[in-house]
């Protein structure tokens, strides 16, 4: 792997920015870790002029891989970790020294993907508490919900246990989504439905960046067979009321069918 001083010192200084956004009182955030799941889940092209949310669940890893990748046309620096946004060409609200300016700028366009509550539900289910309790922050989410480590976890389990849980500490990846997007921060131009994304995508791609190659796409973590197909073997009529409550704003704001 290049070994690069500059990039490096570059990576500290936007780090730094990001502990003082962080840490310092300001409007994206009551409290720090408030402050950090908006500075990490907002991203930023000054370049072409974009701005989106990243929302677990919903092609976020997909998403993520390829606007990154084609904000430097496809050649990441070498220290750059999908995690640690300060490593990446795409900006955090950190790195933007009037913030507030860019997020009212209506030349800055900003869209953000949504999913039904349903799916992406089953979707978190199978992927972090279904599918091995050998996956790295297995136990950990558990822990979070409350939730036993030394039996199987059933969806009613992890439905149930949701539903105690205040938004502000859900994780983002089964958090209302009208929060994990920031509705209530971010006006969007648009807002792009994950069941339409597949028709959606490409010409999105196309009009943000309109050299980019027709392979642009990065898929990511696909599952053989789609949560969307597989909502009515994990729902009963119970546990979608459930649903209904907890996500209400979701139903609401992004009018999904209950």
């Amino acid at each position: 792997m290049e070994f690069s001083v500059t990039q490096n010192i570059a990576n500290l200084r936007r780090y730094v920015k990001r502990a003082r956004f962080v840490m310092l009182p300001n409007a994206y955030g009551e409290t720090p870790i408030l402050r950090a799941r908006f500075n990490d889940a907002v991203f930023i092209s000054q370049k072409q002029r974009y701005l989106f949310a990243s929302n677990e669940k919903v092609a976020n890893s997909t998403l993520r891989a390829t606007f990154q990748s084609l904000e430097c046309g496809g050649r990441l620096p070498p220290h750059y970790k999908p995690f640690k946004r300060w490593t990446g060409p795409l900006l955090q609200p950190s790195d933007v020294n009037d913030f507030e300016a860019l997020l009212a700028d209506a030349s800055i366009r900003k869209f953000c993907i949504v999913r039904h509550p349903y799916s992406r539900l089953v979707s978190c289910y199978r992927d972090k508490l279904e599918r091995s309790s050998q996956r790295p922050g297995y136990r950990r989410k558990l822990r979070e919900l409350g939730l036993p480590p030394d039996r199987p976890i059933s969806f009613a389990d992890f439905l149930a246990a949701v539903a105690k849980q205040p938004q502000e500490l859900m994780n983002s990846h089964w958090r209302v989504q009208y929060f994990n997007v920031f509705m209530d921060r971010v006006r969007y131009d648009e807002i792009v439905r994950y069941e339409a994304l597949p028709e959606r995508l490409p010409g999105l791609l196309a009009e943000l960046y309109p050299h980019a190659a027709a392979d642009a796409l990065l898929v990511r973590h696909r599952q053989e067979q789609s949560s969307d197909e597989l909502v009515e073997r994990y729902f009963t009529p119970e546990m979608k009321r459930l649903a209904q409550e907890v996500y209400a704003l979701d139903f609401r704001t992004f009018a999904y069918p209950t």
